[in-house]
């Protein structure tokens, strides 16, 4: 008899039981997709009144609370996500919920709380060790990140996940040393090579940047240094501000003396924008160049145009650049046309006649694992030496730099 009374009770809740959660599939179904179209609102219309109507369905807590995160409503969010992320046993969706809802509203360290809290239950989740980790680089803790990409890469084998972040942290490196090389050749007819090479030790400051290089030029059996100084100078809108100064030891292979100021406005949009101006002082003459730049980027790409207007002889030259750069492996190639006298002439010597040269260049960035980089330079120039007299010209160069 209990048997048949355990059959009728069975058969008669069974299809209340199948009606809920036919009514709870297709209303979540709904919500979903209100949210793949970004209608928030319309979303929570439909959860919120199943989860006042279920309120034991943590599923439909749990999608309320990550539709309150999108929609960057985080305090909401977190309301009703805590008392399931905050119990004895806590719910590990709800974690994950809660945790994108803190690093979204960029509560890094209550991040890192609820990050902790999920490794406790699944300690290999790569999603959330990265989370983690982003978090770390933002407050700047920089050491306790690395000690996790580095246990990572242990047990993983991997840190792909984890290159980007790496990389951010490479950047924050306060110190950096280079040395370059630089040869230029001649044929058609040639003449004996000129050698350029210099040595520089940078320093980021909070919001600026202190640059000291010296340089040595051989030319034609003299050898001659340039001791010069860059400065940048960071604003609030990433506009900067850029002062050049230098000084010789001779007179024939640098300037006597040069100096230069150029301000990079404020970007707007993809466009970057630049003015300034350079001066020389030769043993014979000075010369003035006005100069700027107008960039347009195009995601990983950059296009840019660089004039040059020499003030007291009345020359004009143009670089024209194509960039493509890789923000995580810092990866750069870039390729350039220039017609003109371009000034690094004028740091080489004080020809200053209207003579033409068209050149064509390439230069390659490459990181060596996370702080040593090396950059090749090639620049091939079709110069007019003599009027209406051209020869070949090949300038090679290579800059290798280390950060720390």
């Amino acid at each position: 008899m209990k048997l048949l009374y355990y059959t009728i009770f069975l058969l008669l809740i069974s299809p209340v039981v199948l009606a809920q959660e036919n009514t709870i599939d297709e209303v979540m179904g709904r919500a979903k997709r209100e949210v793949e179209k970004g209608n928030y609102d319309a979303a929570l219309s439909l959860v919120e009144p199943l989860s006042a109507k279920f309120p034991e369905n943590e599923e439909i807590k749990i999608f309320t609370g990550r539709i309150y995160s999108w929609k960057k409503d985080y305090n909401t969010s977190v309301k009703i996500l805590a008392p399931m992320a905050d119990r004895t046993n806590p719910s590990p969706d709800a974690l994950l919920a809660i945790i994108n809802t803190y690093y979204w509203s960029e509560q890094f360290e209550k991040c890192i709380t609820y990050c902790d809290r999920y490794l406790v239950i699944e300690p290999n989740s790569l999603d959330v060790l990265r989370i983690k980790v982003n978090c770390l680089e933002k407050l700047n803790r920089n050491e306790e990140a690395l000690a996790i990409i580095e246990e990572v890469s242990i047990t993983d084998n991997s840190t792909q996940a984890f290159r980007g972040v790496r990389t951010l942290i490479g950047q924050k490196a306060k110190n950096a040393i280079a040395a370059s090389y630089l040869n230029i050749s001649t044929s058609n007819p040639g003449q004996s090579p000129l050698h350029y090479g210099y040595v520089e030790y940078s320093h980021k400051f909070t919001k600026s940047a202190l640059v000291g290089r010296a340089n040595v030029g051989h030319v034609n059996g003299d050898t001659q240094m340039l001791f010069e100084a860059d400065y940048y100078q960071t604003f609030a809108k990433k506009n900067y501000l850029y002062v050049n100064g230098g000084i010789s030891t001779g007179e024939t292979v640098f300037p006597v003396a040069k100096a230069g100021v150029e301000y990079y406005f404020v970007p707007h949009k993809k466009f970057d924008y630049a003015l300034g101006v350079r001066y020389m002082h030769f043993e014979a003459d000075d010369v003035t160049l006005l100069t700027g730049q107008l960039a347009y980027h195009i995601g990983v790409n950059t296009i840019a145009y660089r004039p040059y207007y020499d003030t007291a002889n009345e020359l004009f030259s143009h670089v024209l650049s194509f960039q493509n750069t890789n923000d995580e492996k810092e990866r750069i190639i870039r390729l350039e046309l220039q017609y003109g006298n371009v000034p690094y002439l004028y740091l080489y010597n004080s020809l200053t006649q209207p003579l033409k040269s068209y050149r064509a260049g390439i230069q390659y960035q490459h990181r060596l694992g996370n702080s040593f980089f090396v950059r090749p330079v090639f620049l091939y120039e079709y110069e007019e030496y003599l009027p209406d007299e051209f020869r070949n010209r090949f300038n090679v160069q290579v800059i290798l730099t280390k950060r720390f």
